[in-house]
């Protein structure tokens, strides 16, 4: 059952961002740092919906958020007749789904207002107090700069600086961080890599909990299924409860492109990564294991990724 909302959740002060600030109007602004949860691999923030607690997913891999039905149902939620939506899962196929109307929500101390939101499950999350009740997609996280912090347990919130043609995008950190090469797709965002070789583009993607490889891709670098077959798998769903095939495939090296010469991004050595069925236009997802192993800084307002 979702609990009622407690006053836990507290923006801190400019004062206390001081340290990650750069001088000048080019700075962006700190908004807010939410405290941030890594649940074998689910990162989610605390959330407040109706006036009651809960906790959704952040995926920056998805273009829409989502309600989990058993949400919807504590928090007795009403449909609107006004609108529904397609949910698309990992390997392209979707369903049509109803939206609910949420009267206010928030993350953390941020206040997103009423909103609607399409009904989904989540498949496999853990059961935790409060509950994860859905997941937080690219549609309100994008009005921020994102800095993922899964280490120190924080996401801080930032007001990009603007963007006009005076102030170079960058992250309120001192040097030492790596630019990617990122393109958009759609709302959200990929970076380029090279595996063993090939060249290929990455979606960022907090809501996967690993890096996870087209298989078509794989088949392009002339991984075939045969030799697939040989590694170790399972079978999973995606929030569109289709299920789908899986294998741990081990490689030589993963290297993710630098969008500044000299940056510093290390080169992975022997990786295992996912290989399963996937949707066209990103031949891998960057998943929680990767952004649990770096600060990362997403700015979706400047297209741009850096990573440290």
């Amino acid at each position: 059952m979702l609990r009622p909302a407690l006053a836990l959740l507290v923006a801190f002060a400019m004062s206390l961002a001081a340290p990650h600030a750069i001088a000048g109007s080019c700075a962006p602004e700190h908004v807010a740092d939410i405290p941030f949860h890594n649940d074998g691999l689910f990162l989610n923030a605390p959330v407040i919906l109706d006036g009651r607690q809960a906790r959704f997913i952040l995926d920056t891999g998805s273009e829409g958020s989502l309600i989990t039905p058993e949400a919807a149902a504590a928090l007795r939620l009403t449909p609107d007749p006004a609108h529904a939506t397609m949910i698309q899962g990992p390997n392209g196929r979707g369903q049509l789904a109803p939206n609910m109307l949420i009267r206010a929500l928030s993350l953390g101390t941020i206040p997103f207002g009423q909103r609607s939101i399409p009904l989904g499950a989540l498949p496999g999350v853990p059961a935790l107090t409060p509950p994860v009740a859905g997941l937080m997609g690219v549609d309100l996280l994008g009005q921020f700069d994102v800095e993922f912090d899964v280490k120190q347990q924080r996401l801080s919130l930032w007001q990009p600086s603007a963007s006009d043609g005076r102030c170079a995008p960058a992250p309120a950190w001192p040097r030492g961080y790596t630019t990617l090469r990122t393109q958009r797709e759609g709302t959200r965002l990929t970076v380029s890599f090279v595996l063993d070789g090939h060249e290929g583009t990455a979606l960022i993607d907090s809501g996967a909990r690993s890096h996870i490889l087209s298989r078509r891709f794989a088949h392009l670098m002339g991984i075939t299924d045969e030799i697939l077959r040989k590694d170790q798998g399972g079978v999973t769903s995606g929030v569109d409860l289709n299920a789908r095939w899986y294998h741990w495939h081990h490689f030589r090296a993963l290297h993710l492109q630098e969008g500044a010469p000299g940056s510093g991004n290390p080169v992975w050595r022997d990786p295992v990564l996912t290989v399963s069925d996937m949707r066209d236009g990103a031949d891998m997802l960057l998943g929680a294991d990767w952004f649990a192993q770096h600060t990362v800084w997403v700015s979706f307002s400047a297209g741009r990724v850096w990573v440290r």
